[in-house]
């Protein structure tokens, strides 16, 4: 089969195309022909390096498609049907990816493949931050960073599903976007005192921070209350003390919770923004176009042919 491979860490350009073998699945894990594979700064991460893992590989973490032949049998997903799912951090530029089935949902009924494809890293990573780690509860004030990104706009979104009070950062223009996504507030991080301007809003300073990018780390423990908590996905390394709590994790695949999110979907209460698709032949310029500009949702590669 086709597939993108790195066959080593560095810029975009160590992305090409590759016959590879056509993976085998174990018995408990669905093959699928996918469909639209989704690109966010998580693929840029691991492409440069900072994620460990090995190479070759092939880059992706996000994916939807349609199951292939008996291999979803056991799991209850019938050939054809369509799904999507988070595999890890590798596999999903490909023609076909082997997934396991606990990490595999059915497509909502509402989501186009494409929406489908970039949808499970980020409303995982929402997830599991603001439940799991920071947990969210009703009315309470969280600040979410980068709330225009790939992650943000979801992140935001799911907060306010929680009932929480949500502030964001973002760049000027996508202000309007991220109060659409259910921020009351939203600040400048273009601004290099945007911490000071989180704190003068009425409510002051949250204890529940929740940092969407790699540029926003730096400052994020300036923008948390004395005592409060930060999480993050990202893979950059934090700053050392302070008065504050740092919870860096890394994202589960989870179809059940995919499952559990398909209402959302259907109602219209959480959606992800694809700003741009690209022909996963270009995947390097994909990667390009998220390093030197900030997107606004974020990226789809779509499969030739599928």
């Amino acid at each position: 089969m086709r597939a993108v491979v790195a066959r080593r860490f560095g810029d975009p350009d160590v992305l090409e195309m590759a016959e590879i073998p056509l993976p085998q699945p174990a018995e408990d894990e669905v093959l699928v022909r996918v469909a639209f594979a989704g690109a966010g700064d998580w693929d840029l991460a691991y492409r440069r390096g900072e994620r460990g893992g090995t190479v070759p590989y092939v880059p992706g973490a996000e994916f939807s498609g349609t199951v292939v032949g008996d291999t979803g049998d056991a799991a209850s997903f019938q050939d054809g049907e369509p799904v999507y799912g988070h595999c890890g951090l590798t596999g999903a530029y490909a023609e076909y990816v082997r997934c396991p089935a606990e990490a595999l949902a059915p497509l909502p009924a509402a989501m186009s493949l494409a929406d489908a494809a970039a949808a499970p890293y980020p409303v995982l990573a929402a997830i599991d931050g603001l439940s799991e780690i920071l947990q969210v509860q009703r009315l309470d004030r969280v600040l979410v960073t980068a709330g225009a990104s790939g992650l943000g706009h979801v992140a935001v979104q799911f907060a306010r599903l929680l009932g929480a009070e949500v502030v964001a950062t973002a760049r000027t223009r996508d202000h309007e976007f991220v109060h659409r996504c259910g921020a009351v507030e939203v600040v400048d991080h273009d601004d290099p005192e945007w911490p000071e301007r989180v704190a003068e809003l009425p409510r002051g300073l949250p204890l529940k921070v929740l940092v969407c990018s790699n540029e926003t780390i730096a400052a994020a423990a300036r923008a948390c209350a004395a005592g409060g908590m930060i999480a993050t996905p990202v893979g950059a390394s934090h700053p050392e003390g302070g008065d504050v709590k740092w919870r860096p994790y890394d994202v589960r695949p989870s179809g059940s919770e995919l499952i559990r999110m398909g209402p959302r979907f259907d109602d219209g209460s959480l959606a992800v923004q694809v700003e741009k698709r690209f022909d996963w032949r270009d995947a390097a310029d994909a990667h390009r176009y998220l390093e030197e500009q900030p997107t606004r949702g974020t990226l789809v590669l779509e499969i030739a042919d599928a």
